[in-house]
Order: C-alpha cells, then structure tokens, then sequence
C-alpha cells in the first residue's frame, strides 16, 4: 500500500522564470518520489484566486521573483524614474500585501510554511534596511556611509578609499557606480547632464566618468547606498566572490565567480564567470568562515532560503555579506541540481520534526 502524503509543495512564479521556478517545475517525479504532493501555480492566476487544489492539510510555499507583474507594474518601459528608487519600493510593497491577503484567503484553514514569507520581500529589496539587520546582529558587512557630500566623498577617495554606490531598491548589478582615485565607473548612462537607466536587463556597461561632479552630484540627490569597496581575495589576477545557497540550517551549495581584477563586480550580468574549481583553491578555513556568515545572516534576517554574496578580503582574515538575493537564480541542473537539493532537505526537516507548520 502506497504511503499517503501529507505535505503539498506549491511552486508559485512565472513561466518566464527558467531559472528557478521552470527548474523546481521538472522535478514533479521526483518530488513525488520522495514522499510529497506537488502543486504549482503563476502569480497572476494566483492573485486572481484561480488555485490548484491542495489535497492536503500542510503546504511548503516556494515563492519566486513575479517577472510578469514585475515588468508590467514597476519596471516596465513606460516608466520615466531612476531605476532601483523608493518608488520601486513603495509598488513592490503593494504588489507583497496583495500577495499576503491571497495567501490568507487561498490557504485558509491550511498548515503552511513559506519559502520565505512575502512579509520579508519587501525587506531583500532595500539595501539599507537589509545591512542594518546584519549589523545588527553582528554579521560583517561592508562600512556603510551616509554623507551625502561631494567634499566628503572626494576626501575619503584621497585617504585610499574604494566606495560603491548603489541603488538602495536594485538588484543584478545594475545602476552601480564604483569610486576609487582617478578612476570612476558606472553602469547608469549620462547624457546631457542626465543620468539615464536602461529599460532592460541587459546592456548595464560600466564607463568611465572620472571627475564628472555634476554626475555625482545629481546621484547622492537620489536613493542609493554608499558602502566602503572590500578589496577581494584574487586568483591569477581575477577577483573572486561566493554565490553561497543556504536552505534552513544548512549551506546547501556554493557558486564561486571570477571577473577580471579591474572590473567592478563578479555580476554574471557584468560578465562574471561561474567556476565551481575554484572551491579547490580558495583557502578551506575561508570557506568554512564565509559559510558561517552565510548562515549568521539568513538567520539575522529570519531567511529559510536565500543567495547569500560573500567576499572574502584580500588578507584572507574575514568574510563580509555584500549581498543577499531572496530570489536566486539556479545553478544549471547538470551543474548541480539545487531543487532536489532543497527537496530532499525539505523530507529531512519533516522527518526530524523541524518543520514548523503555522495554521492560516
């Protein structure tokens, strides 16, 4: 007699998204296998109430990124703003308490546990509430400035300071700036005494505007954050950073990227290169150490699921978060397959009795 489930896992994204709700979406056999119903639904049917039948009391909720309301409704072409500002925010914010209410109509009377909570999406996209909440709890982050002054921008450059600037709301290394002496980088575009952003994913190259104060001046006017640049441990003259996976209690994988020592991030988008050998070559103790603040912040920030950028310093003494993505991209499934990772560590928790079940 074949075992009865007793958990549903709910997959809600777009299909737009091959890069993690598309890839949790082909293991429906092995989902099945190991012991769970498997439901899964796009966010605009979702919002609209069309929901699949959960035929089970408890739920597992995978939420990923809403392409599709993301690009009609925030940043869509049509919009005239600077790209990752508080208005992408204050809609984000609308877009996560609708999200909220379905969960509490489409759930209710359900067990259910969500992979993260919508309550703290709002929470991965501002950089300043994010690093405040590691600082606080004691996790290293990068020195955070707050002037907003020229002058004192350009003293802290001639004392040898690095800085970047970034959009408080932003994500994929877009809308950087990168300030060291006699070298200034962005990815906005400046024309006309403009700072102009791309309508697009693509197309963020970074260019030189060393000593243009009238593009830094009118970018401290708007929504960034400024924090100190950590010089990064290098491998043959490529700077290098971890991607690190942390599921629960555990880091469930880790993604090394490489760039070139003079370019200003490891972004994939920024031509960036995933290189899983390099785990064979960064220090062990390191990465031990930057697993460990991995996880110190996901549980600062009250994550069960999240991609956690870690920089490890040139003088290999300390790891710092520069980053924390609540929406991940997947590794490619022949790299290694993270769904049946998180599957298959879902099944432990159960068995273990450390999946925590809230009634809707």
């Amino acid at each position: 007699m074949r075992k009865k489930k007793n958990i549903t896992i709910l997959n809600v994204g777009d299909e737009v998204d091959y890069d993690s709700f598309k890839k949790l979406n082909k293991e429906k056999r092995f989902i099945a296998s190991q012991g769970f119903e498997y439901r899964s639904v796009g966010y605009l049917e979702f919002l609209n109430g069309d929901m699949p039948e959960i035929p089970t009391k408890k739920a597992a909720i995978f939420f990923f990124f809403p392409f599709e309301y993301w690009n009609q409704h925030i940043e869509h072409r049509a919009y005239r703003g600077m790209y990752g500002n508080k208005h992408f925010y204050k809609k984000f914010e609308h877009f996560c308490k609708m999200l909220s209410e379905m969960v509490k109509k489409q759930l209710s009377g359900k067990e259910v546990i969500l992979i993260d909570d919508p309550s703290l999406f709002l929470l991965g996209r501002d950089k300043a509430k994010v690093m405040g909440k590691l600082s606080g709890g004691k996790v290293p982050v990068p020195r955070r400035y707050r002037t907003r002054k020229i002058g004192d921008i350009e003293k802290l450059l001639e004392k040898g300071h690095k800085l970047y600037i970034k959009p408080r709301c932003g994500s994929m290394g877009k809308g950087i700036t990168f300030l060291q002496s006699g070298d200034w980088q962005t990815n906005f575009g400046f024309k006309n005494n403009k700072i102009i952003s791309r309508k697009s994913d693509l197309g963020w190259k970074f260019h030189d505007v060393t000593g243009k104060k009238i593009f830094l001046e009118k970018l401290l006017k708007q929504n960034i954050y400024i924090e100190e640049g950590i010089e990064p441990f290098n491998i043959k003259g490529d700077k290098v950073d971890l991607r690190i996976y942390g599921f629960y209690d555990k880091i469930i994988y880790i993604y090394p990227r490489r760039n070139k020592i003079d370019e200003v991030t490891t972004n994939i988008s920024q031509g960036g290169k995933g290189d899983p050998s390099l785990l064979r070559v960064i220090p062990k103790r390191m990465v031990a150490q930057a697993k460990k603040t991995a996880l110190k912040g996901m549980k600062a920030l009250g994550l069960y699921f999240a991609g956690i950028d870690v920089v490890i310093d040139s003088s290999l003494k300390e790891t710092y978060i520069v980053d924390v993505n609540m929406f991940p991209g997947f590794p490619k499934r022949r790299t290694y397959n993270l769904s049946r990772r998180m599957i298959t560590e879902l099944k432990r928790l159960n068995h273990t009795g450390k999946l925590c079940f809230k009634k809707i």
